[in-house]
């Protein structure tokens, strides 16, 4: 019999898109699910809308929230993550997670902030085996993210440690509900 203590329930997040927002012109481009999500034409979208068209499709209560985590990623630590509502026609309202990266010019100036909208499921029961699952996930994306780093390009590391944050909300989440 097993006597571990049961998991609690952790949200998941589902895959919708790609978005990414120029700082100096405040042209956000996105790919047509996320367009579909901000009831943006999808033509518009993939060229490019302002900044305030996307903002439109966000819930209210939320601006606040989110213009922290962007000024944070501007000024901070170059990761980009805001959860909060969107607004459509085909979908309602959902609890979406947006997260990036802010990448910046040579002499350190933000140029963009490029990343993935995912959608915010409802919670769902974790596997006892699962904690043990994402251990190993984790120690092989910490192995990828040290071979990377020696790369010439920094792309490949930056998005391995973009994965390991990801990874770490999920830690923090089981170690929440041990």
């Amino acid at each position: 019999m097993d006597r571990r203590s049961p998991l609690p329930l952790v949200p998941t997040y589902d895959f919708l898109g790609v978005w990414t927002w120029n700082v100096t012109t405040g042209i956000v481009i996105a790919c047509s699910d996320v367009c579909r999500y901000a009831d943006i034409p999808i033509k518009a979208g993939i060229h490019g809308v302002s900044t305030e068209r996307f903002l439109a499709a966000i819930h209210p209560d939320d601006h606040d929230a989110l213009a922290r985590s962007v000024e944070q990623a501007l000024h901070g630590d170059d990761f980009f993550v805001a959860e909060y509502r969107i607004t459509s026609t085909e979908h309602g309202t959902v609890r979406v997670r947006s997260m990036g990266r802010c990448f910046r010019d040579p002499s350190g100036n933000p140029t963009h902030i490029s990343g993935h909208l995912s959608r915010v499921s409802a919670a769902q029961d974790v596997k006892a085996d699962d904690d043990a699952v994402l251990a190993d996930v984790i120690e092989h994306l910490i192995d990828a993210r040290n071979a990377a780093e020696s790369l010439s390009t920094p792309v490949l590391f930056k998005l391995i440690s973009a994965v390991l944050l990801e990874a770490g909300y999920h830690i923090a989440a089981l170690l929440r509900r041990n």
